[in-house]
């Protein structure tokens, strides 16, 4: 692409811009700055419509009570059992054994430490989900 083809068209960073990389008139590489692109401004849209849905189903999944509020934490923080696994050093199959309710429930302080810091929550918050509407502003 060339350094004038370089979009600039109205995205989510708003005023701030990304670098680029583009040829200028000598045919070498610059960095130049963007403020954006609509389709990059389409997929992130989408991304985080994705992102606000499965916040939702895991919210009703957890008032439900077929879920532990662990897995709306997980959720809202975009992890997977995999990735919290990796964060926490508790194993996959522990972290599914808590995403019941009763065994949630059960969780000495020690372990909420832990998944606390993983989640970067205060381990008080773990237990709860909030009131309200479904997920914070992304």
């Amino acid at each position: 692409m060339k350094k004038s083809d370089v979009p600039q068209d109205d995205s989510i960073l708003g005023e701030h811009r990304r670098a680029c990389y583009a040829l200028d008139e000598q045919g070498r590489y610059v960095v130049v700055g963007s403020i954006g692109w609509d389709v990059e401004t389409v997929v992130n849209g989408q991304a985080n419509d994705e992102v606000r849905r499965a916040i939702a189903v895991a919210l009703a999944r957890v008032r439900s009570g077929t879920m532990s509020p662990l897995g709306y934490h997980m959720a809202r923080r975009q992890m997977d059992v995999a990735m919290l696994s990796a964060y926490s050093g508790i194993s996959r199959l522990r972290i599914r054994w808590h995403l019941r309710p009763k065994p949630f429930a059960r969780l000495s302080e020690r372990v909420l430490c832990r998944y606390a810091e993983a989640l970067s929550l205060p381990a008080d918050a773990l237990r709860y989900v909030p009131q309200g509407a479904a997920h914070e502003r992304l």
